[in-house]
């Protein structure tokens, strides 16, 4: 499945803030990977973007939603304060596309979502 990862970046935050959303971003982008997913990672593909004035915020959300719109089949939100996170989750539902961010009820599920060896979705 194609996943969109959505998460806190924080264009604005001090540098080491948004170092540990690149990193976490990643880490979730790679464990997907992992299980045989394709990803789109935004945060590594344009991490240091914000210092060039030269691109605004919405130029990247617009990029953002082209991903979701053309090549996303799925939306994985990592948790944490995110407006611009908040609207791609918005419009992937509007899209349609499908959610496989774990919730409270996939507490006994392996991190990411996915089942342990056995048991049913």
């Amino acid at each position: 499945m194609r996943v969109f990862i959505a998460g806190p970046y924080g264009d604005s935050n001090p540098p080491e803030v948004i170092r540990a959303n690149v990193l976490r971003a990643d880490q979730v982008a790679r464990d997907l990977m992992a299980q045989g997913h394709q990803v789109y990672c935004p945060h590594t593909m344009s991490w240091g973007w914000e210092k060039d004035k030269r691109l605004t915020r919405q130029q990247y959300l617009e990029l953002d939603k082209s991903f979701l719109r053309y090549w996303a089949e799925a939306i994985y939100r990592i948790p944490g304060d995110s407006p611009g996170a908040d609207g791609e989750m918005a419009y992937a539902k509007e899209l349609g596309l499908k959610d496989i961010t774990p919730t409270a009820a996939s507490a006994g599920r392996r991190a990411l979502g996915r089942p342990r060896s056995g048991t049913a979705r």
